[in-house]
This record gives C-alpha cells, sequence and structure tokens, in this order.
C-alpha cells in the first residue's frame, strides 16, 4: 500500500444534492483506499442522509460551512432542481476553495451540480470553472477532460460553433499550451509530447476551408515552440485523436468544446475526469452531470469518481512507498 505525500486532506464537495454527487463520492470512497484522509464539506445531515439511503459507511472526517448554517436539515427529493440546494453547492465549493488556498487541504474534488440549480439561487456561472477562477483570482485557467492516456484541453467552452471562429487568439491557444505543459510536469512526464487541433477540416487545406490554422493557431504554436515546449500541429481532427489515444501525444488542445469532448466521451464515457488547470490548488470532478434521471435510485456508477480522485492525488504530488 502506498502513503499519500502529504498529511493534508483531499476536500469533497457534494455538488447538487438531489443529483448523484453524494452517492457516487461516497460509493468511491468505500471502494477502496487512496492512502489518504479525505473530508466532506458541507452539513452533515447531507453526507449522513445519503450514507443511509444507499447503505454506504462514511469513511472521512467533516468540513463545516459556516454560511450554511441557517439551512435547517431538510428531506432531499432527488432529481428535482432547488434553490436551496443550489445554494448549498455553491457555497461548499467557495470554503472548499478557501481552504485550499489557505494551504489547509490538498485538493479539490467537486461532485457534479445543475446550472439550473445554481442560476435561480442566484450565482451567475456556467459552472465550477469561472467560479473556482475569480475566488482564486486565476485568469489564465482551462479545462481538461481526461481518460486514460487522453487528455484533452479546451481552448473555448460553452458558446455557438458560430461564434468560436472569433473567439479564437493567438494568446489564447498559447495559454492552454503552456497549462498543458506545466501539467505534463506535474504528471512527471519530463517531455510532453503536445497536438493542436485544426479548426476547419484537413486543416483548412492550404486556405480552402479556412485561414483560421494559418493566421491564429500556427502562430500560437510556433511562439509554444521557441519556448522550449514540445508541442506540433495544426493537425485534423479526425485523425489526431487516434493518434492520440495509440500513445504519440501527451495532450490534445481542442479549439471548442464538442471538437475535444466527443472522443473523450467515447472512449471514456463512465470514468473521464473533469481537471481545471491554473489555479493555485488542485480541482478534479467526475466528467458527467448530476444525473437527475437516476438520482436516489442507487445505481449511480463511482468509476468517474475514483479516476477524479485518483487524478488529484497524482496532481498534488501522488503517493510515496512506505
Amino acid at each position: 500500500m502506498s502513503k499519500f505525500k502529504s498529511n493534508l486532506p483531499v476536500l469533497i464537495t457534494p455538488g447538487d444534492i438531489a443529483g448523484v454527487g453524494p452517492e457516487v463520492a461516497l460509493k468511491a470512497l468505500a471502494a477502496r483506499d487512496f492512502g489518504c484522509k479525505f473530508t466532506l464539506v458541507g452539513p452533515e445531515w447531507i453526507w449522513n442522509q445519503a450514507a443511509e439511503k444507499f447503505s454506504v459507511t462514511i469513511n472521512a472526517d467533516f468540513l463545516i460551512v459556516p454560511s450554511l448554517s441557517n439551512i435547517p436539515k431538510q428531506k432531499i427529493n432527488y432529481g428535482e432542481v432547488s434553490e436551496t440546494f443550489g445554494i448549498i453547492a455553491m457555497e461548499c465549493i467557495r470554503t472548499a476553495a478557501e481552504e485550499c488556498i489557505r494551504k489547509n487541504a490538498a485538493a479539490i474534488v467537486t461532485a457534479p451540480l445543475t446550472k439550473s440549480g445554481i442560476h435561480i439561487a442566484g450565482y451567475k456561472y456556467q459552472g465550477h470553472t469561472d467560479f473556482l477562477a475569480e475566488i482564486s483570482k486565476s485568469p489564465k485557467h482551462a479545462m481538461m477532460l481526461s481518460t486514460g492516456n487522453l487528455r484533452v484541453l479546451l481552448v473555448t467552452h460553452h458558446q455557438s460553433i458560430v461564434s468560436v471562429s472569433k473567439s479564437l487568439t493567438i494568446d489564447k491557444i498559447t495559454e492552454k499550451i503552456v497549462l498543458a505543459n506545466q501539467c505534463g510536469k506535474k504528471l512527471n512526464i519530463a517531455n510532453p509530447k503536445i497536438a493542436v487541433c485544426a479548426l476547419n477540416p484537413h486543416a483548412g487545406e492550404s486556405n480552402a476551408f479556412g485561414d483560421e490554422e494559418g493566421k491564429i493557431i500556427s502562430p500560437a504554436i510556433k511562439i509554444s515552440q521557441n519556448n522550449n515546449i514540445n508541442v506540433s500541429g495544426p493537425y485534423p481532427s479526425d485523425t489526431l485523436f487516434y493518434r492520440a489515444v495509440n500513445g504519440e501525444f501527451d495532450f490534445v488542445i481542442a479549439m471548442y468544446h464538442d471538437q475535444g469532448l466527443i472522443p473523450v466521451k467515447l472512449i471514456g464515457f463512465e470514468n473521464g475526469v473533469n481537471t481545471t488547470l491554473g489555479l493555485p490548488f488542485v480541482r478534479t470532478s467526475p466528467d458527467h452531470g448530476s444525473a437527475y434521471d437516476i438520482a436516489g435510485k442507487g445505481i449511480a456508477n463511482p468509476a468517474s469518481m475514483i479516476s477524479a480522485i485518483e487524478m488529484a492525488i497524482k496532481l498534488f504530488g501522488g503517493c510515496a512507498p512506505e
């Protein structure tokens, strides 16, 4: 058995408690010994109710969230959007982030939240990433989706396809390349091999299908190469992901949401991990939503949460032999 290098706990937030978050978190902790301490963030009644509902023993401490002290214990109605539950989800994230910033925790693993729930609660964020970036004052950050040896960073996130081209800049792409390289070093990859996706079919086919490759993407790659980063491209995405999955590259930089997420979810739907790079602390999450359709039924698969915990441990510093 290995031993975690730090005595600091890994924090787990519940996400939307009307979804599968607490269920997969508790199941993951019960499934194996990760070699480190865990602390569950939020009111104890949330976790105790989930433990009783899903017949899982709690193997962790608790971190109380002061801002939630006035919210009374209540029965969880699974699969229902709730303003109260939106507040719980976000305030747990805030407290976890603040604990990491104060160096009281090793990392955060966030269970999934529901965007409609946080929006009716008055939080105007798209999700965890922009909220955590604001709390930690981290303007340069990236979403990385991974499964196995496929690690994909997104240049643009939740926006329309028609707006992607206008949103791409040399600086944005260069920023993601740098973050990928830094992540690789944290994962003990000595010289990370980074590949950059083209935006257009056939990488633009010499401007026949678009000129973003020549005007924006290639200059970003050249700048990064001049800074001694092992990056190449732009490559047509219809062949690049096959090459990455087969070990030719350690990271892929995708230009837009579905370009990067479809391959990840195709080959690793049940164990994908969402990692936020560029924060002053480690944050990972299972790559699935709150799953209202199965919430409360006791059938949620914890595989993605297990992978998220494993990734958090690796990025923080991994484990050392006893």
